[in-house]
């Protein structure tokens, strides 16, 4: 008896201590929550106000659909996502077409999705220490040939879905109605490139928010079932500490009467 009471402290020792790693997990991803959801309030303004001005503009043609498509992915570095990760890796593998092509940023599952045969075209990256200066410059080499296309993970109430984000690149001609300064092509140039720098950066901050959502509501489950677990295992030590009690009583009441 004693031996099965001493087991059961033993365990919730090991659970508690469990559930302080992930308890202490839960606040970094909280912490790292706030201050990418900061970022990407602040530039929402920025990214809807250029996409309206793109919109307005440009002049864009309908050809382009027939491109192939690079998809943009910003991938976690860190695990204990899953929803997000295996989410994204599904929704790469389904929509997928012949000569389509990927970019995806980020650790978690760039080797899985290699294996598979996703026709990831960079060298692994961690989405945490990249520039996004760099990625606008890796995709500003597949603008003339793909139609470029970012799959962005969001939460929706509770649910997370999947949405894309398309970026046109092939202008037409200039629209009578729009005075371009200095000349039609460098504004066009310019604010290509700003939509570019626009949707990517938005796609990045959207996409961290995603996957530090992830993360903190599998901790914040994980430390709620530790706790359930060492309430259950509490009134297991309670019970068989009771019964460990009341058996040396009973050996002591024995010995008394023997005597």
């Amino acid at each position: 008896m004693a031996s099965n009471v001493s087991a059961i402290k033993q365990r919730i020792r090991s659970i508690r201590s469990t559930q302080k790693i992930t308890q202490a997990m839960k606040l970094v991803s909280l912490s790292k929550l706030q201050r990418y959801r900061k970022d990407m309030v602040e530039f929402e303004p920025y990214y809807q106000a250029v996409s309206d001005v793109t919109e307005r503009f440009l002049p864009f043609e309908e050809a382009e659909n027939d491109l192939p498509k690079m998809y943009i992915m910003f991938m976690p570095d860190l695990g204990l996502c899953s929803a997000y990760t295996q989410g994204m890796m599904r929704e790469i593998a389904h929509v997928l077409q012949e000569g389509d092509r990927v970019l995806s940023f980020g650790t978690q599952g760039y080797e899985q999705m290699k294996r598979k045969g996703i026709p990831i075209v960079n060298e692994m990256v961690s989405s945490e220490r990249m520039h996004l200066t760099d990625v606008i410059s890796d995709i500003e080499t597949y603008m003339d040939d793909y139609a470029i296309v970012a799959i962005v993970p969001e939460y929706e109430s509770l649910d997370l879905s999947f949405n894309y984000y398309r970026l046109k690149t092939k202008v037409g001609e200039a629209k009578d109605d729009v005075i371009y300064d200095p000349s039609f092509e460098e504004t066009s140039n310019m604010l290509l490139r700003q939509s570019l720098n626009s949707l990517v950066r938005h796609s990045f901050l959207v996409s961290k928010v995603s996957e530090h959502t992830t993360r903190r509501i599998a901790m914040e489950k994980a430390t709620d079932s530790a706790q359930e677990m060492i309430d259950s295992l509490q009134l297991q030590y309670n019970k068989a500490r009771q019964e460990a009690i009341t058996q040396e009583i009973s050996e002591i009441v024995s010995g008394m009467e023997v005597l």
